[in-house]
């Protein structure tokens, strides 16, 4: 249950666009690849990064991504 979570806010934030497939007893949103938000797409890279590679905690990883957030929306680069 939660791996499925993780999936679902994941495709959601990255991706501004999802397709509904429904098949047999499956069903689930796949991302449309042409949607992609690459400004959220660049901040996920850069948390997995700080995460994995230079070892920076959860909470300094994650206000950094808000702070970021914060400051493209001050400048406009999202809305």
């Amino acid at each position: 249950m939660v791996l499925n979570l993780a999936i679902w806010f994941a495709i959601h934030s990255v991706f501004r666009e999802t397709v509904p497939v429904r098949a047999f007893p499956l069903s689930f949103d796949a991302p449309n690849f042409v949607s992609v938000d690459l400004w959220a797409l660049g901040l996920s890279v850069a948390a997995a990064i700080a995460i994995f590679r230079f070892k920076v905690g959860m909470i300094p990883t994650l206000a950094a991504c808000c702070i970021a957030g914060i400051i493209l929306y001050l400048v406009g680069a999202i809305s």
